[in-house]
């Protein structure tokens, strides 16, 4: 019975990664907007946008991919799907601040939004507005505060003297 219990689970946990492993990607139409938790940027469906610890000294390539940290709930990407840019946008965004910028993500063959030089992400809890809960995952993950390096980062800062 325990043996058939730990069997089940497991099959269970493999479809639900292999359910998240097509999702690697998601359009942005970033935005800053107040939120409970200060100015944060924001992307499609007003759901957060995230930086990743590893990629604050050497953001190109993104840290972050599905070739790699392959964990129970399947790749990295999986879990913290790319902010995806197009070139158009990218104008925008930058006379609108000049701390957006893209990284060509080499794995997806797209652009990857930036804020001050990190690559934005998805969480894949987050379902809604005012979701948050990738805040601080593994003390690797920060919301972006607009003008604000990330804030849960343990000590980590920005290379950016504009930030």
């Amino acid at each position: 019975m325990k043996k058939t219990l730990i069997y089940t689970s497991l099959l269970l946990l493999s479809i639900s990664s292999s359910a998240f492993a097509h999702d690697l990607e998601h359009q942005t139409e970033p935005m800053f907007k107040m939120t409970p938790k200060g100015n944060l940027l924001v992307g499609k469906d007003d759901l957060a946008l995230y930086t990743f610890k590893k990629d604050v000294n050497s953001p190109i390539p993104p840290k972050c991919t599905s070739m790699k940290d392959k964990g129970p709930l399947g790749s990295c990407l999986a879990r913290w799907p790319a902010a995806i840019v197009t070139m158009k946008e990218m104008k925008i965004l930058i006379l609108q601040d000049s701390k957006f910028g893209a990284v060509y993500n080499n794995e997806l063959n797209k652009l990857q939004l930036t804020y001050s030089g990190l690559p934005a992400y998805y969480w894949f809890k987050d379902t809604d507005k005012n979701n948050f809960t990738g805040d601080g995952v593994g003390n690797a993950w920060s919301l972006i505060l607009k003008d604000k390096p990330p804030t849960m980062f343990n000590g980590f800062a920005v290379n950016n003297p504009e930030a």
